[in-house]
C-alpha cells in the first residue's frame, strides 16, 4: 500500500526519490477493480504534495529520523522483545522509493540506514535529488527539519488523497507486490517485526 502512495507522488512530480508512510496500516483491499473507497482511504490526512530540491545528505538524514520509530536491539536478542519505540508516532516513519537501503536496528538512532544505493551507486552526500514530499514534511515537522527551507519546485492544489484518487481512477488497479527496495536487518529482528504484527 506505501507503494502505491509512491507511485502517485513520483508520477505526478517526476522526482528522483519519494518518501511517504503508511497513513493506515489496518486497510485491506480484496482482489478485483480499485474503488474510490479503497484509494481514499490510502491516505487518511490532508495533506498536499510537495517537489523540493535536495540531496543525498538530506536524504540520508531523514531516513535516519524516521529509524527512530525502532528501538535498538542486540545480536542475538532481535528475535524477542518489542521492536517498537512507543515515543515515535508511525504515521512519521517515512520510506523510500527510487533508492534502495537498510535499515540496522543493531545500530543506534543516528546510524542506522546502511548500504544507501542510488541508481546502483552508494548516495553521496552532495548528489543532487528531487524529493517528493507531504506539505507537513517539507515544513520540517516531526523531525524532518532537514527539509525546511528547502526550495519548493513544484506543489499540488489538490490533497494527495485527491491524487490517489484521480491516479487509480484511471489506471485501475494497485501495485500488486511491493518493490523490496529497503529492508529492515539483521533477518531476526525482520521476522520478529512480521511475526507480531508491527
Amino acid at each position: 500500500m506505501v507503494d502505491a502512495i509512491h507511485e502517485v507522488q513520483l508520477a505526478y512530480t517526476k522526482a528522483d526519490v519519494s518518501l511517504t508512510s503508511s497513513f493506515n496500516p489496518r486497510l485491506v483491499v480484496k482482489a478485483g477493480p480499485v474503488t474510490v473507497r479503497e484509494a481514499a482511504a490510502l491516505y487518511v490526512f490532508d495533506n498536499t504534495l510537495y517537489k523540493i530540491e535536495g540531496n543525498g545528505k538530506m536524504l540520508r538524514e531523514a531516513l535516519e529520523n524516521s529509524a527512530r520509530y525502532f528501538e535498538s536491539c542486540a545480536t542475538p536478542k532481535c528475535d524477542t522483545g518489542n521492536l517498537i519505540n512507543s515515543r515515535f508516532m508511525g504515521f512519521n516513519y517515512d520510506m523510500a522509493e527510487g533508492v534502495m537501503y537498510e535499515v540496522d536496528l543493531r545500530q543506534p538512532a543516528g546510524k542506522r540506514i546502511m548500504n544507501l544505493r542510488y541508481k546502483g551507486a552508494p548516495l553521496r552526500d552532495e548528489q543532487p535529488l528531487v524529493i517528493a514530499v507531504n506539505n507537513y514534511r517539507a515544513a520540517g515537522s516531526a523531525g524532518f527539519d532537514m527539509f525546511k527551507g528547502a526550495k519548493i519546485l513544484w506543489q499540488s492544489n489538490e490533497a494527495i488523497r485527491e491524487l490517489l484518487i484521480e491516479y487509480y481512477t484511471k489506471k485501475k488497479n494497485f501495485p500488486t507486490s511491493a518493490t523490496g527496495n529497503w529492508k529492515i536487518v539483521p533477518d531476526a529482528a525482520r521476522e520478529r517485526l512480521i511475526q507480531t504484527g508491527q
